[in-house]
């Protein structure tokens, strides 16, 4: 008997000392450099946090790694959700720009990547040192983009200068002018 108890103290010691040091390998060191709120209307759509290395500089198209949590207050089809990015990217320069032309490409993954959105709902975007921008679900992996222009075009929606959402912006990026 403690022979058998021995063996399982040894075994619980092993996992959760494996599973703290994954833990801290998944974190990254990667630390919040701000989050908001996105409101339409008066209406709380989500909370989004912008998390990255100490480094950081604010220049989201070079740094790296980077990661971009939004979490929903409402509920959302991810065929609006694709609808609303690509509304977005109409709108910035960047977004109409040949760099990022493969919208289209980009769009079809990303349909097939998301789920539908409930209240409560976490979507994470990390781009990787390679730009490859890897989605999470509610913590849980869920697809990736290759393409290595596709992180700045689709972080442009929320962080470059002619965003439709300045006030987050500036949260995000911890702008304090």
């Amino acid at each position: 008997m403690k022979i058998l108890t021995a063996s399982l103290f040894v075994v619980t010691l092993f996992v959760v000392s494996f599973l703290s040091s994954n833990a801290v390998a998944s974190d990254s060191g990667l630390n919040t450099i701000g989050q908001g709120i996105y409101t339409w209307w008066g209406i709380k759509i989500y909370d989004a946090k912008l998390r990255s290395t100490d480094s950081f500089n604010g220049d989201y198209k070079s740094h790296r790694p980077i990661e971009l949590t939004i979490t929903y207050d409402i509920d959302i089809d991810k065929d609006d959700l694709m609808e609303t990015t690509m509304d977005e990217w109409a709108s910035l320069k960047i977004g109409q720009s040949e760099y990022c032309s493969n919208k289209k490409d980009w769009s079809r993954q990303l349909l097939s990547i998301w789920p539908n959105l409930k209240q409560g709902d976490s979507l994470t975007v990390h781009v990787a040192e390679t730009n490859r921008s890897a989605f999470s679900y509610n913590g849980k992996a869920i697809g990736n983009i290759e393409d290595p222009r596709f992180a700045n075009c689709f972080l442009s929606i929320w962080l470059a200068e002619d965003t439709s959402a300045k006030s987050l912006r500036k949260k995000l990026l911890n702008i304090k002018r």
